[in-house]
């Protein structure tokens, strides 16, 4: 029986490669040969030890490939977004199966899907259930029905499509900013808003990269490192604030200097830190919104006093993933950005090197890195 390798995350802190046997797809099935699959800050949360997951688990969900296999009748039990498949195409899938259409919130809140009690996620579920492998750092993917599958554009080469699920974040952390809202009268995002993106990592770059595609006059960026500070120039912010050992007051009358004296319109959290979420709150106007990004997983809290939000008036919106559909917005932005993709991805490595992969991640050097198998 032919095999194939997948790395497998076999408690926090320790991952490996092993054999499987090929997948045998059923009708409603399809399996993919993956290409590339980037690093998320999630697995290196998982790999941390920060998320409470059935061990072992085959992570990866952030990936592109072809279509291997395709079943008999998997046109009818996925979800296809991009034209009609067939063997042999360029497709990515979203980490998320598709919604029950039955539970409580499918009921009474169909517009999220993502609160769905029934979905599960690739890269998330125990390898030691069948079918596996259902996650992306692997040589294929066990893509099963009820799942999405979009079709890749002729024109997006593979080694930028492997940013669809991460762009798909970003893209809708700015969405979540821009509705509802009252152009008229101030409210909501707009061209000539004023935006402070916090955390200048994977997701706070694609923000920017976001914010500046849809043509947001005032684009901040804050961070600790001053090479993320100059990628995120190259992204598209016009200003950045350096993150120091300098007093909190200091930083704040720094952006309210290059914000008419109020403040940013809207901040939007990504480093996933809990004394940055505070800090949002403190550095975003009286009547703006701040976009709860970051915080996928829990490491812990930080002291707020709850006055601050009373005295502002403020929206906070938070986001748990995205739709489904987000991966057609995410598609057609990464097509048709000018922001400079190639510098985004620092790091491309075998499968053989994921746990050094898993290491670089969220360092100095790296951005994202994607894994090849």
């Amino acid at each position: 029986m032919a095999t194939i390798q997948a790395a497998v995350m076999t408690e926090p802190g320790h991952i490996e490669l092993r054999e499987f046997p090929k997948p045998q797809i059923g009708p409603e099935e399809v399996l993919i040969k993956v290409e590339r699959t980037g690093i998320c800050g999630s697995d290196k949360h998982m790999y941390a030890g920060h998320m409470a997951l059935k061990f072992p688990v085959i992570p990866g969900h952030e990936l592109v490939g072809t279509i291997a296999e395709m079943g008999s009748k998997a046109a009818e039990k996925l979800a296809i977004v991009g034209g009609p498949v067939k063997e042999g195409d360029r497709v990515t899938t979203t980490p998320s199966s598709l919604a029950c259409g039955r539970c409580y919130y499918c009921l009474h809140m169909p517009h999220r899907p993502t609160l769905c009690t029934n979905r599960f996620v690739y890269g998330f579920v125990s390898s030691g259930i069948a079918p596996t492998p259902r996650g992306g750092f692997s040589e294929y993917l066990h893509l099963t029905a009820n799942s999405w599958l979009f079709k890749i554009p002729d024109d997006l080469p593979s080694e930028y499509a492997v940013l669809t699920e991460p762009a798909a974040v970003a893209t809708r952390a700015v969405e979540r900013a821009l509705g509802p809202g009252i152009p008229h009268i101030g409210e909501g995002l707009g061209m000539d808003k004023s935006v402070l993106v916090l955390g200048a990592g994977p997701i706070g770059q694609l923000v920017i990269a976001t914010l500046a595609h849809i043509g947001v006059d005032q684009i901040i960026a804050a961070d600790i490192s001053p090479k993320r500070l100059e990628l995120a120039k190259a992204m598209g912010a016009g200003q950045t604030v350096q993150v120091d050992k300098r007093p909190l007051a200091e930083r704040l009358e720094e952006v309210k200097a290059l914000t008419s004296g109020v403040g940013p319109d809207i901040v939007i959290e990504t480093a996933g830190v809990p004394i940055v979420f505070k800090e949002s709150l403190d550095f975003v106007r009286r009547g703006g919104i701040v976009i709860e990004v970051g915080h996928f997983t829990d490491p812990g809290g930080v002291e707020i006093r709850p006055n601050i939000i009373c005295f502002k008036d403020l929206d906070i919106r938070g986001m748990w993933a995205y739709p489904g559909m987000q991966f057609k917005t995410a598609l057609s932005f990464l097509k048709n950005t000018r922001a400079p993709l190639d510098r985004f991805i620092t790091h491309r490595l075998p499968l053989a090197r994921i746990a050094e992969g898993l290491d670089i991640t969220g360092g100095e050097t790296a951005m994202k890195v994607v894994i090849e198998p």
